[in-house]
């Protein structure tokens, strides 16, 4: 009771506590907020979401922010290979043109001599037309014991119609490769080909083809194993259940690209596709705990620095209106990465085959001085579930710092993990096109021939002679050394 004898009055003690309660209460709610609005900004830009997942307003603010312009000219720089047209000195076929009247008096040049003035050549497919080839099996009679013996049907062919390799290939190819339903590819293969397929010869070539792959799939497996550096990634995709998810995974070491699908991102999948366990080299990667479990077996780990920049600033977009309590910490780290590439590649320019010490001891201080920084900034910093997200990158960036920086000792390792990232645009662009797979085993089924294509390619083999070879049992089959 209170001094005053009121029963209803609150003593000091009383209204002190309920106040502390209102300010917890207050500074929950702030925190809360903070953690709301760090959710909604999340974008491709200051985060590991992909760029197709950026709503309205990621695009809004990318649309205002002011575009850096490249010092490099537009269009194909020095050393690229070109894929413009080139003269042929000698063409299939020529075609004279002759003036038939005298620009100035107007005079008939029919019949008259010349001399070529001028050329220009003119690339073009001819008007494609369905060839049909009619195979007829003689049979002949044996003039010593009169047994009457036929001759074998080529190796391919199945009566009383069928397509040939050129068509079941092309089929398969825009089937697996044209970002199209199979319905689609059927379609256009009679709109341009002139050869009217079926949906359903269209989808039963397509599992034809990847039944046929199991001993490519298994060597190219062999040659990532043995690679000495290894890019891996994943990335969800959606299949046509709707509570049901599944992951797309990438492997990559020079021209070698698999592609993998699997219900789950664990270690169940991660073992099951049999490329990390057993593996040796350096492995380039995001963050993600799942690969944590191999790196005891490796030769190094290359954390992904494209990942770790978007992450730190969207910790420095947490800081409130006018301050500057994260990017104290996280600008500087920044810096001292892309000043450490910039070193990297200046060196690498040069013919050396390290950083100058005084050069990178500079660039590891300024680094650890800021983490170092950012841990102090952020440790007792309220947070509503778990610490704050800049103490833990913080901590993150100290405790795998030799995973940060391995690509400063070792050229051979990249800065980023962009050569596994690149390779899944094409899966996403078919994810986005087609909307969903029917089942991951579909999926499965189309990230096994995508390896095989996109490998194939690498290697300088076209398409249409990879799908013609693996459809005849015989598959292309990557090179020993990568």
């Amino acid at each position: 009771m209170s001094s005053t004898g009121d029963p209803d009055a609150l003593s000091r003690e009383e209204l002190l506590a309920a106040l502390a309660e209102r300010d917890a209460v207050i500074a929950a709610l702030l925190a809360e907020i903070e953690q709301l609005k760090r959710r909604v900004g999340m974008d491709s830009s200051n985060s590991s979401m992909p760029p197709g997942s950026d709503g309205p307003a990621a695009r809004a603010k990318r649309a205002k922010k002011p575009k850096k312009r490249s010092p490099r000219p537009r269009g194909g720089q020095p050393g690229h290979d070109g894929h413009a047209l080139a003269w042929r000195t000698t063409p299939d076929q020529v075609t004279i043109v002759c003036p038939p009247h005298c620009a100035g008096c107007g005079h008939t040049l029919a019949d008259l001599e010349g001399k070529v003035g001028a050329r220009v050549q003119v690339f073009d497919t001819p008007p494609v037309k369905l060839q049909v080839t009619e195979y007829r099996m003689v049979q002949v009679a044996c003039p010593a014991c009169r047994r009457t013996t036929r001759a074998a049907t080529p190796a391919g062919l199945a009566g009383p119609c069928c397509y040939g390799p050129n068509a079941r290939a092309a089929t398969a190819l825009l089937a697996c490769a044209g970002h199209m339903s199979i319905s689609r590819a059927a379609d256009l293969m009679g709109v341009l080909l002139d050869a009217p397929v079926s949906t359903g010869f269209t989808g039963g070539l397509v599992k034809r083809v990847a039944s046929r792959l199991a001993s490519f799939e298994t060597a190219l497996k062999e040659r990532l194993r043995a690679a000495p550096v290894l890019h891996h990634d994943e990335t969800p995709a959606r299949v046509a259940a709707d509570d049901q998810l599944l992951y797309v995974y990438t492997a990559r070491a020079g021209r070698l690209v698999w592609f993998g699908a699997a219900d789950n991102r664990g270690h169940d999948a991660l073992d099951g596709f049999g490329i990390l366990p057993g593996y040796r080299g350096t492995l380039v990667r995001d963050d993600y705990a799942g690969y944590a479990k191999y790196d005891k077996h490796l030769a190094g780990v290359q954390l992904c620095c494209a990942h770790l920049l978007r992450s730190l600033r969207g910790i420095g977009e947490l800081d409130p209106d006018g301050s500057r309590v994260q990017r104290c910490w996280t600008e500087p780290v920044m810096s001292a990465l892309t000043d450490a590439k910039a070193a990297v590649a200046k060196a690498r320019a040069e013919g050396a085959t390290a950083v100058e010490a005084e050069v990178l001891n500079g660039l590891r201080t300024r680094y650890d001085e800021a983490v170092a920084w950012g841990i102090a900034t952020n440790t007792h910093r309220d947070w509503p579930r778990g610490r704050h997200p800049g103490y833990t990158l913080a901590r993150r960036l100290q405790t795998r710092a030799a995973q940060v920086w391995r690509f400063t000792v070792d050229f051979a390792v990249p800065f980023t993990n962009n050569p596994c990232e690149q390779p899944q645009r094409m899966v996403k662009l078919h994810m986005k096109i087609g909307g969903c797979w029917r089942s991951v085993r579909t999926a499965a089924r189309y990230c096994l021939i995508r390896s095989y294509l996109g490998t194939a390619r690498n290697h300088g083999i076209h398409p249409l002679d990879a799908l013609r070879d693996a459809l005849a049992g015989n598959p292309w089959m990557p090179p020993q050394t990568a």
